[in-house]
């Protein structure tokens, strides 16, 4: 018997993505494209490099053909790229032996070529193999990794899966299912994708990253409260997802 998965409601997550519009097609997308220069490349004034940038490029990336199906050591090391370095070797022992074949048997579940507008909600519907591998990459090195879960996952599906982290999920304010916020505000309105693309496509030099990736780093940028030219992220004022619905609150 099929189970037929129930398509997330996208009011549920009205405040995400109002932010999300305001930042890559309203008054924020100024300030989204010259952080995700920024981000990319080096900082006219200091020379600074974002580790991060490195991220998915690492050896090549992790979802060329031969690797794509299993987390190698290149896989585990770019994580240092995203700030993540508590208990590495643990990390790889788990996910390179122990849990290697069923890492493997769920990634090649995964499609590899394909954006997360292009695909329906059962590719991430609870009991599906993106699911079931979130799951078990989070107890991979410790007992709720799901910071690593969400960056290994990024690593190897790139197009498919979003980084995730604390900054971010504080930023969107905490939405119930990141999965769903992002699926939903991607298949929502088409001019979100041409909007992010034109934003990619205008920083230049960024063609081999993907429309999620990019979006990741607009969001964790606005986070981070970046200043523009500063060798280090600053203190700027940051408001939560929540701010839309509160006319009270300024927004950006």
């Amino acid at each position: 018997m099929t189970t037929v998965q129930q398509v997330p409601d996208p009011t549920s997550y009205r405040g995400q993505h109002e932010l999300l519009d305001f930042l890559v097609l309203g008054g924020g997308r100024d300030s989204s494209l010259r952080e995700l220069c920024l981000y990319f490349n080096e900082a006219p004034a200091t020379g600074l490099l974002y580790t991060g940038r490195g991220f998915e490029r690492l050896d090549g990336g992790g979802d060329l053909p031969q690797v794509r199906d299993r987390i190698t050591s290149a896989d585990v090391l770019s994580l240092t790229f995203l700030s993540v370095t508590d208990r590495l070797p643990d990390v790889a022992s788990s996910t390179m032996v122990t849990h290697a074949d069923e890492i493997t048997r769920l990634l090649a579940q995964l499609p590899v070529d394909v954006d997360m507008h292009e695909v329906g909600w059962p590719v991430y519907a609870p009991g599906s193999p993106a699911s079931e591998l979130h799951e078990l990459l989070r107890r991979c090195g410790g007992t709720d990794r799901w910071v690593t879960a969400n960056k290994l996952l990024a690593r190897k599906r790139p197009r498919l899966l979003p980084v995730y982290d604390s900054k971010v999920k504080a930023l969107l304010g905490a939405p119930s299912s990141f999965w769903e916020c992002l699926w939903t505000w991607f298949t929502g309105d088409p001019r979100r994708v041409v909007g992010l693309r034109g934003l990619r496509d205008e920083a230049g030099g960024i063609e081999d990253i993907s429309l999620l990736r990019c979006l990741d780093v607009v969001l964790w940028m606005r986070a981070a409260g970046s200043r523009i030219g500063t060798d280090e992220p600053g203190s700027a004022q940051r408001t939560s997802a929540r701010a839309w619905r509160n006319p009270r609150k300024k927004r950006w």
